[in-house]
């Protein structure tokens, strides 16, 4: 109730979910801000950007930070990306960049396979750690996992 639709307690399964699906040498990636899933996984994070909050903020290096970040998840080839698409977790505004959510896109799209949805709302937390079943729709605020394709 406190933390409203930020996805705090949704972070434990998930990262129990990534921890029970990697190797202590693998590195996984969240989009988004929240750190916790990397601590509850056991795993490190394939870029230095564990917080998203500066990369939509309208300041002068919002899109120079994007790129980093795109570029460290690249040459990392992380085994899991986590998208989480919950306003709290980014905080855009209408001057924000949007270079990262079009290059997840495309990126997911071609290196990673969807493997687990997991959709908020104000009557509680549905999981799907099969992948996104044919009739289930994401939610407003909802998490996608990928995993790397073979």
């Amino acid at each position: 109730m406190v933390n409203g639709k930020n996805p705090f307690p949704e972070s434990l399964k998930i990262g129990e979910y990534l921890h029970a699906q990697t190797a202590p040498s693998d590195t996984i990636a969240i989009l988004g801000s929240e750190p916790q899933i990397y601590f509850y996984a056991k795993r490190r994070s394939a870029t230095g950007y564990i917080y998203t909050y500066g990369l939509m903020e309208p300041q002068p290096y919002a899109r120079q930070m994007q790129q980093e970040m795109i570029r460290e998840i690249e040459t990392a080839r992380p085994k899991f990306l986590v998208l989480v698409v919950v306003n709290k977790s980014w905080l855009v505004g209408r001057e924000s960049d949007q270079t990262i959510f079009r290059w997840a896109d495309t990126y997911c799209d071609a290196n990673y396979e969807e493997v687990g949805l997991i959709n908020i709302s104000d009557r509680g937390t549905d999981y799907y750690f099969s992948g996104q079943p044919a009739n289930i729709t994401p939610t407003t605020e909802h998490i996608l996992i990928y995993r790397r394709k073979v």
